[in-house]
């Protein structure tokens, strides 16, 4: 685990409202194919997943989850955008396969025993083509 600084993080994205689960893996096979398509889609792409309700509080139907793509901040695009909250976040790789991926969904208070969680922001799925292309994924937990 490392701790990393987020500042005027700025991403194009689509957001989808309904039960987490395989249709945000669709989603992301969606966007991924937009990218491609219009050209957005390289080596130096990081693609976030953004679970923005707490699914122990909020109704399966009125779950939100975005998918964006990190952008610079003056780059016009069709989709929608927004910025990711400042402040630290601890980063924790992990396996990108979906046991480790529950395993560690699963393990988070263990894993930040010791470390201020803001918990009114969400965990970020970070997803770089560099870290892909080795078949791991980050979590980027906020911190207070």
């Amino acid at each position: 685990m490392i701790i990393e600084e987020f500042r005027n993080i700025k991403i194009a994205y689509v957001r989808r409202t309904g039960a987490y689960g395989s249709e945000n893996q669709k989603l992301m096979e969606n966007f991924k194919a937009y990218l491609k398509e219009n050209g957005l889609l390289n080596d130096a792409a990081i693609i976030l997943g953004i679970s923005l309700d707490n699914p122990i509080y909020t109704p399966a139907e009125k779950q939100r989850y975005d998918i964006g793509l990190i952008i610079d901040e003056h780059k016009v695009v069709e989709l929608d955008t927004r910025k990711i909250d400042d402040g630290k976040y601890a980063i924790f790789e992990v396996p990108h396969r979906k046991n480790d991926i529950i395993a560690f969904w699963n393990n988070i208070p263990k894993l930040t025993i010791g470390l201020s969680v803001d918990k009114e922001k969400p965990i970020i799925e970070r997803y770089s083509t560099k870290k892909i292309a080795l078949h791991l994924c980050e979590f980027c937990i906020p911190l207070k």
